[in-house]
């Protein structure tokens, strides 16, 4: 006879197949089969694992009530009224704490166990009814068959035919994304058991390496292993931690590494005095990372801005404190104010200050955008305070901040020795990470903080969710009405559209703004998440723009699927500009001329909008072919064969290695349009 699957056990995977059913639900960004597979691993295994944990406990109790011994198997009506309990108890506190936007972290975690509550007893009676009447035989079958019909309800809870991604919350109904990924569901749900086993896997390892030092502890030590258990926990999550700390030092290394690469097509040196790496300059192109290499060596020639804006123009000044340039974030601040003399960047009408995200990246939308519409009389800096991705730079924020403040100090300095006539109009750019980074600088000061340093305009992308400041001045708002301008002259979106729709008058009252898509997850993705409901996910009817309609929260799970939307928010196509995720490129144009107070008539921005496309495929193109053409000659056939099928996707037509030169050593015939 083979022994019966334990209660709580059941429990454990009715609840887990309901989180794996619900799991496919819609988020901001479309997902792939991959990204579902781990989506539903993850939340069958929490499912399971606080279905089983709950009902142990609740088992525990039952048989102390009822005065049970080792032998003699719990109660099952018992179980069930302690299970009913607490789906009582916890729809009393889903009662008594109703959702409720800016929820306190006490309100947040009575909602927690409230839901906690309700949805382990709910699965505690269930797996308990499932071991009434049915045989040791049978029972596996009737839990699996259960299991099923659980897990095709919560899919149904989703309301598939009404439910929709935030990408598809769009006015015009076409989704918002370069690449809209499908999940195959038959693949999805084959690997989905994979990973929640690998899941399962590794929490046993755990456990039996806890275990296994317990044992041992007890054998040096003496007494029984139970004595020595906490040890072995401590040791198992040491080992764990140490591990874990081990794999990520080695990705940051190897990520290092390509950002500190050179690419052949960054090579060489720019031969313009005006540009850090160049003739005079006081930073050698040796020290430069492969973000700054890219920016500086894209500054547009007074030739190229006179061919778009169709009036003369002067040479760009782009100057970069790269972080290997300098030792110290005082000593590279120093040398980059030494670029900024040197050049006589302050000279200028207009002089920008770019904050790069995690890699170094500087936007050159942005930083052509400006060029063109100061016709070339702009000076841009920027200081690099990693080369990691911003994932792996989060903690870099309060190193990065400080180090940008010295830079401000200087220029501040600087502009008050000059006669006020002269001094440039002084605006700041940052995207991302960098967003959060210039931020906080202002962080606790409200609206007196950029007009202290004398800041005339600031344009932010992709402000990460845990900016203080951004928070700050948002305030008690609620996220289901479009924000009126303000505090002072800063405008915080809530998505694109309140921009676009604000009357044109209010607009130019704008001089700070703090732009984001409504389905990019940057600005919603926190640890909160894990247990806090968020705010783009109230009530249906009251949701902001961008945000997915039909979703319900899931403790932990929505916090793995907003994490998965932040490594599909960027994918760009080259040559092809679109409004979803983290790509802010196609609004980054007006809302610089906008905000900057740039002047330039509309056909002359039809005419920067189509060279900025045709240049981001050009060069593009240009890094991947001579990256192909720098390989070994094995090589180099199978390598200009995988950018020519690149060109190919990007342009519509096809691609042989004569296209894929003439559009990468000289534009396009036809500048690449974009009708969105």
């Amino acid at each position: 006879m083979t022994r019966a699957m334990d209660p709580s056990a059941r429990a454990g995977l009715l609840l887990g197949a309901f989180n794996t059913g619900l799991s496919y639900q819609p988020s901001l960004l479309s997902r792939a089969t991959r990204d579902q597979a781990i989506l539903s691993g993850v939340g069958a295994v929490v499912g399971y694992g606080w279905a089983t944990t709950h009902h142990s406990v609740v088992t525990a109790l039952a048989r102390k009530l009822t005065g049970a011994r080792d032998s003699q198997p719990t109660n099952p009506v018992v179980a069930m009224a302690l299970e009913a309990a607490t789906i009582a108890g916890g729809a009393a506190l889903l009662r008594a704490l109703p959702a409720q936007e800016r929820q306190t972290p006490r309100h947040a975690l009575g909602r927690l166990a409230g839901i906690g509550l309700v949805a382990g007893g709910a699965a505690g009676i269930g797996g308990e009814l499932l071991g009434l009447g049915a045989s040791r035989r049978g029972n596996g079958l009737v839990t699996l068959l259960a299991a099923c019909g659980t897990a095709a309800g919560a899919v149904a809870l989703t309301q598939p035919r009404k439910a929709r991604s935030g990408a598809q919350d769009a006015p015009e109904g076409t989704p918002h994304e370069d690449v809209n990924r499908k999940v195959d569901v038959p693949k999805s749900v084959a690997s989905s058991v994979a990973v929640a086993a690998l899941l399962v896997a590794l929490g046993k390892g755990e456990s039996a390496m806890s275990s296994g030092t317990a044992r041992l502890a007890a054998r040096a030590l003496g007494g029984d292993p139970d004595d020595h258990q906490m040890l072995g926990r401590l040791t198992a999550a040491a080992i764990t931690a140490g591990a874990g700390w081990g794999a990520v030092t080695l990705a940051c290394t190897l990520l290092a590494r390509g950002g500190e690469g050179v690419e052949p097509a960054h090579a060489i040196p720019p031969a313009i005095p005006e540009v850090t790496g160049g003739p005079g300059s006081l930073s050698s192109w040796a020290d430069q990372s492969r973000e700054s290499r890219r920016w500086l060596s894209m500054v547009l020639t007074p030739d190229l801005i006179q061919d778009v804006m169709g009036e003369p123009a002067k040479q760009p000044i782009r100057v970069y404190g790269a972080l290997k340039a300098a030792d110290s974030p005082l000593d590279r601040a120093e040398l980059l104010l030494s670029e900024i003399d040197r050049t006589n960047a302050l000279e200028r009408s207009v002089f920008v200050l770019f904050s790069p995200t995690g890699s170094g990246y500087v936007n050159y939308v942005a930083s052509e955008t400006l060029e063109y519409l100061t016709r070339g009389d702009c000076a841009s800096a920027c200081i690099q305070y990693s080369v990691l991705p911003s994932a792996l730079s989060l903690t870099k924020v309060p190193y990065a901040t400080d180090q940008t403040r010295i830079v401000v100090n200087g220029i501040i300095a600087r502009l008050r020795d000059m006669p006020a006539k002269k001094r440039p109009k002084f605006f700041l750019f940052g995207e991302s990470l960098g967003a959060q980074v210039s931020q906080e600088m202002f962080r606790g000061q409200g609206m007196t903080g950029p007009a202290g340093i004398g800041l005339d305009a600031a344009v932010w992308v992709g402000t990460p969710a845990a900016t203080v400041w951004r928070q700050q001045l948002w305030g008690d708002r609620t996220v289901s009405q479009a924000p009126p301008v303000g505090p002072g002259s800063a405008f915080l979106p809530r998505a694109i559209r309140d921009w676009t729709n604000l009357p044109q008058a209010q607009r130019k009252q704008v001089n700070y703004l703090l732009l984001e898509n409504g389905d990019d997850p940057i600005p919603k993705f926190g640890s909160p998440v894990l247990w806090n409901r968020p705010d783009w996910l109230c009530a249906d009817d009251k949701r902001p723009p961008g945000a997915p309609r039909g979703t319900h929260w899931m403790p932990i799970v929505t916090f793995f699927a907003t994490f998965l939307d932040m490594q599909n928010a960027l994918s760009p196509t080259p040559g092809t500009f679109q409004e979803g995720g983290h790509d802010y490129r196609r609004e980054i144009p007006e809302a610089l001329r906008t905000v900057y107070r740039l002047s330039a008539t509309d056909e002359q921005m039809e005419r920067v909008q189509a060279a900025l496309r045709a240049r981001e495929l050009e060069w593009e193109t240009r890094r991947q072919w001579m990256a192909a053409e720098s390989k070994p000659a094995t090589d180099r056939p199978a390598a200009e064969a995988k950018v020519e099928k690149h060109v190919a996707e990007w342009t519509g037509a096809s691609a042989d290695a004569a296209r894929v030169e003439s559009i990468a050593f000289g534009s396009p015939a036809k500048p690449v349009a974009d009708s969105s």
